[in-house]
């Protein structure tokens, strides 16, 4: 089985290609010519690509769009100027971005259910405050009780602060401080501020999720879907598959990776491990394991996914898809970005839906949203 060396696994994320759906909220009251290039450095190395990421740039302060969703980077410095940025009101409004990226999510859901596409993607919030933004008080309780939501019915969406001043401010409404707060110091280059934040993104696992969901969270009928990958050789491709897909227990459920490039890819799994792989210089670790695709499609069962979490929450489940590092591959597919791309098929089957977990987002966030606004007022 070919496989990596490395001597840290958080070395690993190096070894990706970030394909992400980033939503950017900027304060205006950072002077544009200060914060621009800090953004820019940062999105340059999304790999914003027709087949790969996109973005979206708002306001913080309106949830107005600066840059309307765009796969070309050339659109931001088209859109996005010294004129178009005074245009927008300088400010933070965590309510309005909350409600916003929520929206802006079930929007992005409901294309991929009307072509059964399977996801393929991270979801990213990236937060820009200056260092005067701050959560009102008044906001406080309703925000963290709309990220608990945003937890359960949107798991997939990750949150980062990329911001001036003291970003304890912002510790209670994302999942692990350490990692999603991150300072942007206008004493240091865009390099140095925008590394860890290119980073953090890198690390987050592509987005997989049953495009036969409804909006309610119910089910009509089971089926298999299939998605297309692409990865150079000697990469790796991290996934997440939410337990809103796994519920209760069903026959004929499971995960199949199958091999069109005529090389062989490691596939590896854990229920806890963000960026499970394998390592030639070590043991697997704990709740890791993994096969290869040498004798054909490899395919997981997912029958009792989540069954017997009784008085836990059923973790997702988290895969990764390892290129081998030789062989001859070519790729004439347009969504490959080099001709030297191997490719495979990501399969599910009879995935379900936990309409108990979604609990009608739409409806509970506009009631939060609706008592936000009686406070400003």
């Amino acid at each position: 089985m070919d496989s990596f060396q490395f001597e840290q696994s958080s070395d690993i994320s190096n070894m990706t290609t970030i394909k992400t759906n980033v939503f950017v909220f900027v304060d205006t009251n950072w002077p544009y010519y200060w914060i621009v290039d800090y953004v820019a450095y940062v999105l340059q190395n999304l790999n914003i690509h027709p087949y790969a990421s996109t973005v979206t740039l708002f306001a913080a302060s309106d949830a107005s769009v600066i840059v309307n969703t765009t796969d070309y980077i050339v659109d931001v410095y088209q859109q996005w100027n010294l004129t178009t940025h005074y245009w927008h009101p300088a400010g933070f409004n965590l309510p309005l971005i909350l409600n916003t990226v929520s929206t802006r999510v079930e929007e992005l859901l409901a294309a991929e259910r009307a072509t059964d596409y399977l996801g393929g993607r991270s979801l990213v919030a990236l937060l820009v405050p200056s260092p005067t933004s701050f959560v009102d008080e008044n906001d406080y309780d309703y925000c963290v009780r709309y990220m608990k939501r945003l937890r359960y019915s949107l798991p997939h969406v990750e949150f980062i602060y990329y911001g001036g001043g003291a970003l304890v401010r912002f510790h209670d409404f994302v999942r692990q401080p350490k990692r999603d707060l991150l300072l942007l110091n206008m004493n240091k280059p865009p390099e140095e501020c925008g590394a860890p934040v290119i980073q953090r993104i890198r690390q987050i696992p592509r987005r997989i999720w049953n495009p036969r969901c409804s909006s309610n969270g119910a089910i009509t009928e089971y089926g298999l879907n299939s998605l297309e990958q692409y990865g150079r050789l000697n990469t790796i491709n991290f996934y997440r598959l939410d337990a809103l897909y796994m519920p209760n227990r069903q026959s004929m459920r499971y995960l199949k990776i199958a091999p069109i490039s005529q090389i062989t890819f490691s596939v590896c799994f854990s229920r806890s491990i963000e960026l499970p792989f394998r390592n030639a210089s070590h043991p697997l670790r704990q709740d890791e394991s993994c096969e290869s695709t040498a004798l054909g499609p490899f395919s997981y069962d997912l029958t009792d996914a989540c069954v017997g979490y009784d008085y836990e929450p059923c973790p997702p489940l988290f895969f990764s898809v390892q290129a081998q590092g030789f062989g001859h591959v070519s790729c004439d597919q347009a969504a490959c970005q080099t001709p030297d791309e191997a490719q495979y098929v990501i399969s599910l089957n009879n995935l379900g839906c936990n309409g108990a977990l979604s609990v009608h987002l739409t409806a509970g966030l506009l009631a939060l949203t609706a008592l936000c606004s009686i406070l400003v007022f």
